[in-house]
Order: structure tokens, then sequence, then C-alpha cells
């Protein structure tokens, strides 16, 4: 029995081990291929840069919606308009932001009042408002996240530098209560383990997503992939245009924007495990198999699973091993406290947030459990208080269907 325990917890430290080795080197490719964009850094315009056409949707967000809506009218790119939604708010939001917009040249304030059969609702908000526009790109912002002056500037100048179409943002979360420090980070991370951004911005990796809290698109491109309307049912539907735009080739970057783009997703508990259970199930398309994986996953990562394999471990290995036996543990524990250190400090946030780890995998250990029970159920999409009963946590069309058109269409170019 005693070697049979030493054989567990050996696989257990090796396969902690094994997480956070994967975790640096996908920390180590994002310095090299993920940019980091600066307010500071010079950025090429053209002598007539194209208008941008930003636009945010908002659904009972009178708390945040006038910052958002002035960090957009703060901006120090010559040509740009703003499209404001307000999404079936039953708040102030309209209100607050019709006298943000008031006298401003190039703003509109649109309403949604209805939401159309098979559409979420800010999947139809963002098509409403698009059919306003006038740019030849489009940027989307969530109502929940604010620009930096020269945001828009540093991203048009990045796409025209690389030729792309696309660049989307991971944001400076902005973390205030306990529950926000101690999860946000943790999920945020769970979303970089399905959707490294170095293979992101790798051509030869099939990987791709977007950021909803921003991302800037040409309107030739979001046009080739047909808008808003083949992810009108997603729940992320962000991820799934990220996903059509690479798959045509259309050129896709997902850029570190901490330093130009903030944002506070969620303040409480209950809407922090809510939100994430919507973001997490879609993400993976609510395959069960996938879920059951990164639930064994985390268990196993647990610090009482931890400490149960280091009890079985260390009484035999100090036997059988007398000179080497701590080295396992060794790097396990500093693989622990260097890699979530890190990964803080890439997202703009203390350090000292790394501290509370352990209990933001107990939450996602939790949240993926609930995701579990959702997918067996097959229970209805709820999100920001519609429930869509033609929307469920089954499979969906989160990757492009059509791939005829994605491998014989010729992307549109920049000029």
């Amino acid at each position: 029995m005693e070697h049979v325990q030493f054989a567990v917890g050996t696989m257990v430290l090796l396969f902690v081990a094994g997480f956070w080795f994967v975790r640096a080197r996908d920390l180590v490719l994002s310095w090299y291929r993920d940019p980091d964009l600066r307010p500071e850094k010079e950025t090429f315009l053209p002598e007539n840069p194209p208008l941008i056409s930003v636009i945010v949707p908002a659904h009972n967000e009178e708390a945040g919606i006038a910052e958002c809506l002035e960090s957009v009218l703060n901006q120090d790119y010559p040509s740009f308009e703003l499209i404001c939604v307000d999404d079936r708010s039953v708040d102030r939001t309209a209100g607050i932001a019709r006298a943000v917009l008031a006298n401003r040249q190039n703003c509109q304030l649109i309403s949604v009042k209805e939401l159309p059969p098979g559409w979420t609702g800010k999947c139809y908000a963002l098509d409403a408002a698009v059919k306003h526009t006038s740019g030849e790109w489009l940027a989307f912002l969530d109502a929940d996240s604010r620009l930096e002056r020269r945001a828009l500037r540093q991203c048009y100048g990045e796409a025209l530098r690389r030729k792309i179409n696309m660049v989307t943002l991971s944001p400076r979360f902005v973390l205030e209560t306990f529950w926000e420090k101690a999860l946000q980070p943790a999920f945020s991370a769970m979303s970089c383990i399905l959707f490294p951004p170095s293979k992101i911005n790798d051509p030869a990796s099939d990987i791709a997503s977007a950021n909803g809290m921003f991302y800037l698109i040409s309107r030739r491109a979001y046009d080739a992939i047909g808008g808003h309307h083949d992810v009108k049912g997603l729940a992320v539907e962000d991820i799934g245009i990220g996903k059509r735009v690479k798959a045509a080739g259309l050129g896709l970057l997902f850029a570190n924007g901490r330093k130009v783009l903030s944002t506070r997703m969620y303040t409480n508990l209950s809407d922090i495990i809510s939100g994430w259970t919507r973001i997490l199930s879609a993400s993976m398309n609510y395959h069960l198999a996938l879920v059951l994986k990164y639930l064994g996953v985390h268990i196993l990562m647990s610090v009482p699973v931890l400490l149960l394999a280091l009890h079985w471990y260390i009484p035999t290995a100090t036997r059988l091993l007398p000179h080497t036996w701590f080295l396992l543990p060794l790097t396990c524990i500093v693989l622990m406290s260097t890699i979530p250190s890190a990964y803080c400090r890439q997202l703009g946030v203390s350090s000292r947030h790394a501290m509370l780890l352990s209990i933001g995998q107990f939450m996602l250990i939790w949240v993926f459990s609930i995701i579990t029970k959702k997918i067996v159920c097959n229970e209805a999409l709820q999100w920001r208080g519609t429930t869509y009963s033609t929307s469920r946590y089954q499979p969906t069309t989160l990757n492009p269907v059509h791939t005829a058109f994605y491998s014989t269409n010729t992307p549109p170019q920049l000029d």
C-alpha cells in the first residue's frame, strides 16, 4: 500500500509540475509573440486616416456608461464616430448616455426595444448599431470598459503595420472587492488556457478568439464573414467573430492592452460565478467531455490534493531517494509561487493577488461543476436578465461551419 501511495503522490506532483511548466512556456511565448500596446509609442497614421465607427452596447449600465463614452470621446484619433446602443435598459442608461452625447458631432444614441427570436441581446444590439455606421473600420467596446486616449490610434496603427483586418485586446482588470481580486485572475487564466494568445497570433495554429471588451475590425472583413448574423445565438459572439476572421485568413492579432484598455467586469460573487459560468461553458462549446477534463485538472491542482500527494510522497521518497527527494516538491513550489505572480503582472494587476489563487481554483471547480449540471440537464441560457429558451447548454456553431467559404475566398486586403 505504501508503494501505491508513493506512486500516486509522485504522479500528482509530476502532473502539477507539468501543468505549471506549460503555463510558464505560454507566458514566455506571449512575451515574444503578443505585442504590448503602449500609449507612449509613436504610431504612424496615413495623411487621411479612415473613419472608425465605435459601437458601445449598453444594457442597464447606468453606473459606468458615462465614463465609458467619455473615454471614447477623448480619443486622439482624428476621425471617428460614436454609436451607443441602449439595449432594452430599464434604468437610467439612456438618459445618461443622451446627456453625455448631447451637442457632440458624429454621435448617435439608438434604442433596441425588442429582441427577435434566435438572437442574443448583445448580438442584436451590435447588429442594429452597425446599420447606423459610416466607418471603414468598426470598433466594439463593452460599456464596462474604458479606453486610454491613444487606444484607437494604437490599434489602427498596429493593424496597418501588420496588414491585418482585426485587432483585439486583453485588458487591465480593475479589481476592488475581495471576490474580484480572488477570482477574476484565476478565471481569466482559465480563458488563456483555452485560448493561449501566443497561439491565436500564430498563423500556423487554428486556435482563435477575440475579446468583446474591445476589438477593431475592418468593415470589409466584418462583411466578409457575415457580421454578427452567423454568431447571433452565441453567448460568446466575440470568440465566434475571432474564429471566423482567422479561419477566413483575414489576419487577427490578440494584443496585450493593459496600458490602453481597462475593464471592471463583475462586482460581486454572484455575478462573477454566473458570468464566468456563461463564458467558460460557451468557450468550450458546451462539450461535456472537455468540461469534465478541466474539472479533473483543477481538482488535481487543488491544495487539498497537493497536500495529500506530498503526504504520500515524502516518507517513501526520503528513504528511496535520500539526496534528491526534495527536487520534485521544490520544482512544484517554485513554479506555483512564480508563474501566477508573473501572470498577474501581465494582466496589469498586483502580483499580491496571486496569493489568492487557491481560492480562485476552488471556485473554478465549483463553476465547472455548475456547467456539468447545466449541460447534463440541457438548461436554457440565462444572460443579463433574459432567458433564451432556444439557446441551451448544448454544442452550437462556435466554430465556422461554412468551411468552403473560408478556404476559397480571397481575404480583403488593407490599402
